[in-house]
């Protein structure tokens, strides 16, 4: 009797697993309108039932087991529904170097949804677990040697997968609905420890610079007639007026500061970044080498004194300082700010909070704050001014002192709030340009948005005015390339604001670097793409711009047609470099060339 009960037993696991499963379904397609391909769910269901039915093999207790087995489905399945649904990704093995970041930027509800139910689910698996019984080691034996040779042999078994399931790694939301939660994580952590590589040699890396001869050199002496640069990462900075079910009648930019972007051109810089993952888009503004990954890379490990464009402006008599009104370990930035060349990292308790809209200081007081701090220096060296803002984050809040400043006929409430923040963003922007432009007239000026903004689920503030967002949008040159561009506005100084076009952000330390008259580019010229070519890596993809056909295209795949071959050379040969330089051995920086000497200002050869 007890063999018969103890046999009925095990099929409780299997009972859990398809009511949990069943119920996650629903709750995805219902939340977050994200919904599993259902010819995938019996594979999906499958490989949910066997780690449910080794968990349970190793339980203790009952109602651990079952607890355990709801967080697990709650993370695999209605979490990545809901990141599909906000930032158009599922979770990712990648997410766990941005679990910090996440949890101080929700607050509470990021211990919610994200650090408790994490820690807790640890908890219930060693504090459940049962040792006696052969069975019991048995599957507990399981947990360890199937990891690891799955990992040993991680490389036929990913492409297995991946000839089964599919995988479109420029559309990871199309791979977790063609694969079910389950499947997806153990193909993407498969992945992840099939790619892993040694740090590439000495050899390696020369083979590389001969290729690319003259295109890099290193050394240093004084710079002429050395000026200020002032550059603002302006948070979520964009201009919503392409969205035509806003109602507006014109951009709700401030009108100084579209006047200044007409002459301009309206260049736009090329992001690496959709929605967030703000530091991404600082690591190639400030290292000049693009990022085509999902993970932060301030997150992930870095070397030491990295020759970024705070350490190399040191070499010509500049001081730097990084200005950001948030926590200093918020996206590892105080570490990373101090291995790239900061020599000081203004963050909250720096600032005197004396205008907030929520949690954010206003960029009026975080302007004014910078620049009465800059002053009050007795240093004479000239100054690298690097400001990130915080006010315009998502959830995009207003108050009385920055109220609605726009009515909208839009039904996306992100959208109908956000045209008025970036309006007061541009505002408090252009106070300060008028201002350096006033008072330092001679400064180098480069003000830019750090990404587009999160404008409702599933893109809706976009897809409504068929901006982004589409079926057809996912290999759509045109398409991919407007969910990049953000307004890039350049000040060279007395010369005015430069036309510029589209720049890709990591190609901006070279422009400084060109526009001060420093001939030493060091590692910012490697990355200069093919003649004619301008190109945005982003993951799985890239996308291209014809500079003589002025035509987008894009590259994913294994796509080896022209110009997609070349586009492909470049950039294993770059990202070749950037794992040699910043997490590597090092060897680029002592293999590049002294410097040559120029003269001081627009050099169109070093320019994007």
């Amino acid at each position: 009797m007890k063999a018969r009960r103890a046999g009925w037993l095990w099929l409780l696991p299997v009972l859990t697993s398809a009511g949990l499963y069943g119920l996650a379904y629903i709750l995805q397609s219902v939340l977050f309108n994200v919904a599993i391909v259902p010819a995938r769910v019996p594979a999906d269901l499958a490989l949910f039932t066997a780690l449910s039915v080794l968990l349970f093999a190793v339980a203790r207790r009952l109602w651990p087991f079952l607890l355990l087995q709801v967080l697990l489905v709650a993370m695999l399945y209605l979490g990545s529904a809901a990141k599909i649904a906000i930032l158009g990704r599922p979770l990712m093995p990648e997410d766990i170097y941005s679990l910090e970041a996440f949890i101080r930027l929700m607050g509470p509800l990021g211990w919610v949804v994200a650090g408790i139910p994490l820690l807790l689910m640890l908890l219930l698996f060693i504090g459940n677990l049962r040792l006696a019984g052969r069975g019991r080691r048995a599957a507990l034996s399981a947990f360890i040697v199937l990891p690891v040779s799955a990992g040993a042999g991680s490389s036929p078994l990913v492409h297995w997968m991946d000839a089964i399931w599919g995988d479109k790694p420029w559309d990871q939301r199309e791979n977790y609905v063609w694969r079910g939660g389950t499947v997806h994580m153990a193909q993407e952590l498969l992945r992840v420890a099939a790619i892993s590589r040694p740090a590439p040699d000495r050899a390696a890396i020369a083979a590389v610079l001969a290729r690319r001869d003259g295109t890099a050199q290193s050394g240093g002496w004084p710079v002429a007639a050395p000026r200020n640069v002032h550059i603002v990462l302006e948070e979520s900075f964009w201009d919503p007026a392409p969205l035509t079910a806003t109602g507006l009648e014109k951009s709700p930019l401030d009108p100084r500061f579209l006047a200044l972007w007409g002459e301009a051109g309206r260049s736009t810089a090329l992001s690496p970044a959709f929605g967030g993952q703000t530091a991404n888009a600082e690591f190639e503004v400030l290292c000049g080498f693009p990022l085509a990954q999902g993970a932060v890379r301030f997150e992930q490990p870095l070397n030491d004194d990295l020759p970024c464009l705070p350490r190399l402006l040191a070499k010509y008599g500049y001081r730097s300082v990084a200005s950001h009104p948030n926590t200093p370990g918020f996206w590892n930035r105080q570490a990373s700010y101090d291995r790239l060349g900061f020599e000081a990292f203004w963050s909250i308790e720096d600032f005197v909070l004396d205008d907030m809209t929520s949690i954010f200081l206003s960029d009026a007081s975080l302007h004014r704050q910078v620049a009465e701090k800059l002053a009050a220096s007795t240093d004479p060296r000239p100054v690298f001014d690097y400001t990130v803002t915080y006010y315009g984050h998502w959830l995009y809040d207003l108050d009385e002192k920055r109220p609605e400043a726009f009515e909208t006929e839009t039904e996306i409430e992100d959208l109908a709030r956000y045209v008025s923040v970036v309006h007061w963003k541009s505002r408090d922007m252009m106070d300060r340009i008028e201002a350096w432009r006033r008072d330092d007239p001679d400064s180098l000026i480069i003000v830019f948005g750090d990404h587009l903004p999160i404008l409702g689920q599933n893109f809706a503030g976009y897809a409504e005015s068929g901006f982004l967002g589409g079926l057809k949008h996912q290999t759509d040159p045109a398409a991919q390339l407007r969910g990049t561009a953000t307004p890039l506005l350049v000040i060279d100084g007395r010369n005015g604001p430069l036309p510029l076009g589209q720049v890709p952000m990591y190609r901006l330390p070279a422009l400084v670097m060109s526009l001060l008259g420093i001939p030493d580019m060091n590692i910012m010229a490697l990355t200069q793409a093919p003649a004619g070519l301008a190109l945005r890596p982003l993951p799985g993809k890239v996308v291209g711009i014809d500079e003589a056909a002025g035509a987008p295209f894009l590259c994913q795949g294994n796509d080896m047609t022209p110009p997609c071959n070349i586009v492909a050379a470049w950039q294993a040969e770059t990202d070749l470099l950037s794992h040699d330089i910043f997490s590597g051995q090092g060897h680029t920086t002592g293999l590049l060339a002294p410097p040559r000497r120029q003269r001081p200002g627009m050099h169109i050869s070093a320019l994007p």
